[in-house]
This record gives C-alpha cells, sequence and structure tokens, in this order.
C-alpha cells in the first residue's frame, strides 16, 4: 500500500513540476458583449457554458476552460447514467454550484488565465461538501473513478483538481478513507500502467515491484 501511494504522489507532484513556471496569458474580450444566453447556461449547469465564456475571454485549448471545466463537465454529464439516483443528482447539482463563482468572472472585459483557474478550482471544495459528496462516494466510487484518467495528471491545472477531491475524501472519515486510497490507488496504477505501456515503456508494476509474490511450483 505504501508503495502505490508513493506512486499516486510522485504523479500527482510530477503533473506540478512540469506546468510550474510555464507563463500564463491575460484573455481579452477584445469588444466581444456578455451574452445573456452564456449566462442562462451557467445558471442551468449546461457544459456549453465553459465553451461561451472562452469564446469571450479566450485562455485557450490548454488552459481550464476548455482543458478541464469543459472536459469533466461532459465527461460526467455522458457518464451520470452510470451512477445511483443520488450520485445523478449530486453531479447535476455541483456542476451548477462550480459554475456559479464563474459567472461573474465571464462578464469582466479581461482576465489572467491562472487566476481564472484558481477560482474554478478553488470552488470545488465548498461544492462537493455543500452536496455531501461523502455520502454519495460511498455508493458512486467505481463511477467516480471512470471519470479521472492518470494522463490527466500530466494536463495543466490537474494536479490542482485531483489535490483538491483527494482533501476532501480525507475528510470522509479514517475507515472509508483507507477505502477509498485502496481502491484510488489500484485504478491509478493500472491506468498508469496503460499509459506507460502507450509509450513502450515497461508497467509500472515491474517497474516498483507488484504486492503479489509468485509462488514458486
Amino acid at each position: 500500500m505504501a508503495t502505490k501511494l508513493f506512486i499516486i504522489a510522485i504523479l500527482i507532484n510530477a503533473s506540478f513540476a512540469f506546468w510550474f513556471h510555464r507563463p500564463t496569458p491575460v484573455a481579452q474580450a477584445d469588444g466581444r458583449e456578455v451574452d445573456e444566453a452564456c449566462l442562462q447556461h451557467a445558471q442551468n449547469g449546461n457544459c456549453e457554458f465553459y465553451t461561451c465564456f472562452d469564446n469571450r475571454l479566450p485562455c485557450g485549448d490548454d488552459y481550464y476552460m476548455k482543458k478541464h471545466g469543459s472536459y469533466y463537465c461532459n465527461k460526467t454529464t455522458n457518464n451520470m447514467h452510470r451512477f445511483t439516483a443520488a450520485g445523478q443528482q449530486f453531479l447535476t447539482d455541483i456542476k451548477v454550484c462550480l459554475m456559479e463563482p464563474l459567472q461573474e468572472l465571464y462578464t469582466r472585459d479581461f482576465i489572467d488565465c491562472h487566476d481564472l483557474e484558481h477560482e474554478a478550482v478553488a470552488a470545488i471544495a465548498p461544492c462537493f461538501n455543500e452536496y455531501n459528496f461523502c455520502e454519495v462516494l460511498r455508493t458512486n466510487a467505481e463511477e467516480f473513478f471512470r471519470i479521472y484518467e492518470v494522463t490527466d495528471l500530466f494536463t495543466r491545472g490537474a494536479g490542482k483538481i485531483w489535490r483538491a477531491i483527494l482533501r476532501i475524501a480525507t475528510d470522509c472519515g479514517s475507515q472509508y478513507t483507507r477505502q477509498f486510497s485502496s481502491d484510488l490507488s489500484e485504478t491509478l496504477l493500472n491506468s498508469a500502467n496503460d499509459f506507460m505501456n502507450s509509450l513502450g515503456s515497461l508497467p509500472i508494476n515491474n517497474i516498483f515491484g507488484s504486492d503479489d509474490t509468485e509462488e514458486t511450483p
């Protein structure tokens, strides 16, 4: 278990190091008017909000609104049918909640793309806690793991998102956290193996050693 959690920590910290000194642009509206239909998307929890936000204040494909906001919003929508009724309600509620603080930012004439990312990630913990993430996670853990992929860790801002969610999960109680960490580490290791194999490298289990030992005949 210690080895598995060590790998997760390396992956998350590597994602921070990968992007640490990259300069961020300032998005300019350049005369583009505020679109009331875009604000309505946010009030309805419609994933199109992330696209129309970036259309007015373009940070680009490598920044939060498209890279993570739109990506994860659409991914949760597409996987919503896999969740329990309570899980589906949770996803519906947090989509609206996560977009709410971004509405005022959308009306500005310019915004630093790093500051935008910070504001968006800062909303994760309050929204997840407000809508009882811990209770939903107990019966929907596998479904949540379908949404997050290890390769996402190496994109701008992903490490912050993972850290925010893992931090919330640790507040769900020590007993459940142990189960959550075990399931999460197994999922990450499987995904990491696939990722390394796609690069033609050795599987991570072979590099770090497997928890299972082969029986000698």
